[in-house]
């Protein structure tokens, strides 16, 4: 889960427990919470008076707002991010996540890491189904973030060589390579080997740096060389599952408001930077919870993800997760989520040590 800010102010007693029940009812109901609904269905030991007074409270500071069209209050951004942050989500359902366990662990008692994808992939459509929201995969497409078994290479004419990177995934990543004037497979052939030699159990990115610490200087085929290497791998990517179910939530009724999440979700590039950033962020097999703005892109400000990165020896493998309106049942994915992201991450731990 995010990491709370300790820039945050503290609410006292009080307007915390009329907070919670005001985000609590507002997520059951998706309708504005009165003072006499929130101390009547969540118990409050406060009359309606004092409940609206604590309301008018939370709303100077930015908590919750007052629809013109109702005299109940609805939480902001902040109000939510608060109650994410300072609720203790309890895991009480047990059956969804034993549900969802009997058919994610057939899937990764025998998976090897080359069905990263095609595993990942599955368990975000079995959490979609049980969470109600659409769900999510982010690939990293890119070689160095993984681990490097072997390079190998073979001339193809006097100008050209073929460069072939194979992972630990078991995908090969290929690449012709045109040799810079006055070079030859000769040279290329060194640089090769070296890079064997360096580069066992290394990521790609780290055997590129390697090759350049050990090089006095740097020659013409040796940068032209990196230069292949840093363009290898294909393009990350984002794909969204489930994404009729955004038509069952009321904040989605808009088709306008529906097409600028889609639009969102077709921006690639701009998607998997911000995935990158919060797999930097995020401690070990925790989940990531962003909110409305907090998703940096137009057109998922009115969404909230939860989000499980999942790496390997400190190498980002991709994240998955499930998006929704911003008044998403958090008790009930949060706990899910948490779950999950600690038996994906323990899958792949299982492959340390593998080459």
């Amino acid at each position: 889960m995010k990491d709370r800010d300790s820039r945050q102010e503290v609410l006292d007693a009080r307007k915390w427990e009329v907070l919670s029940a005001t985000v609590s009812g507002y997520i059951r109901s998706a309708l504005p919470v009165g003072s006499q609904s929130a101390g009547r269905s969540f118990g409050l030991a406060y009359s309606p008076a004092t409940i609206r007074n604590i309301m008018s409270e939370l709303e100077a500071m930015g908590y919750l707002t007052h629809p013109h069209t109702s005299a109940g209050r609805i939480p902001t951004e902040k109000g939510f991010r608060y109650f994410v942050d300072h609720t203790d989500f309890p895991d009480e359902d047990r059956e969804s996540w034993e549900s969802l366990s009997r058919e994610i662990e057939p899937l990764l008692a025998d998976a090897p890491l080359s069905e990263f994808g095609p595993v990942v992939t599955e368990v975000v459509r079995q959490v979609g189904q049980r969470s109600g929201y659409a769900g999510f995969v982010v690939e990293t497409g890119t070689a160095s973030e993984v681990r490097v078994v072997a390079v190998e290479a073979c001339p193809l004419s006097e100008r050209h060589a073929l460069l072939v990177v194979i992972l630990e995934t078991g995908h090969l990543l290929k690449r012709t390579f045109s040799y810079p004037e006055g070079i030859g497979w000769p040279e290329f052939r060194r640089i090769v080997s070296r890079m064997n030699r360096i580069g066992r159990n290394s990521t790609l990115s780290e055997i590129m740096e390697a090759l350049l610490r050990e090089t006095e200087g740097i020659s013409l085929a040796l940068e032209a060389l990196l230069l292949e290497l840093a363009r290898l791998g294909g393009t990350p990517d984002v794909r969204l599952f489930g994404a009729s179910r955004f038509a069952k939530v009321p904040e989605f009724s808009n088709v306008q408001e529906l097409e600028s999440v889609f639009e969102a979700f077709e921006q690639q590039v701009s998607l998997f930077g911000f995935f990158r950033k919060f797999s930097s962020l995020a401690a070990p097999r925790r989940i990531v919870v962003s909110i409305g703005s907090e998703n940096e892109l137009p057109g998922l400000d009115s969404c909230a993800m939860v989000s499980i990165p999942l790496s390997r020896s400190g190498a980002w493998y991709g994240t998955i997760g499930v998006v929704g309106p911003v008044r998403m049942a958090y008790g009930q994915v949060i706990p899910l989520m948490a779950r999950l992201s600690e038996r994906l991450n323990l899958w792949l731990s299982t492959f340390d040590g593998e080459e």
